[in-house]
């Protein structure tokens, strides 16, 4: 799963415009299977040096399995309520993992967040 969360922004996401200013409607694209059931994204971002940006759509009752991602991995949780082998998350909530820390994600009534998957500092 950790590669399918990390890859799947490339599939439709903006790059950073040469000049002036890129939108991407978040509502009139279509969720994209991430692989994990109950977990859909809608790529948004995506940079050559490696940042990529998507919302991630958590299903109620979607779990992962245990995980970790090479990047460092931030997450605002804008609606709903989630959860990690730690603690649980409300909206309005930042969270930041470093790479390769390894967690398990469920969602008992549903969650949306903006999550940000950066490479670590060289």
């Amino acid at each position: 799963m950790a590669d399918r969360f990390t890859d799947i922004a490339s599939t439709s996401a903006l790059g950073v415009p040469e000049a002036g200013t890129l939108c991407l409607s978040a509502s009139a694209a279509d969720w994209i299977e991430t692989g994990a059931p109950g977990f859909d994204a809608k790529p948004l971002l995506v940079t050559p040096d490696g940042l990529k940006m998507s919302l991630i759509r958590m299903a109620p009752g979607a779990r992962s399995r245990t995980h970790s991602h090479d990047v460092v991995e931030q997450i605002y949780v804008l609606e709903g309520e989630f959860s990690d082998d730690a603690r649980s998350y409300a909206a309005g909530d930042f969270i930041v993992r470093a790479p390769g820390a390894p967690h398990a994600t469920y969602c008992e009534n549903g969650s949306v967040a903006l999550v940000t998957y950066l490479p670590p500092a060289r």
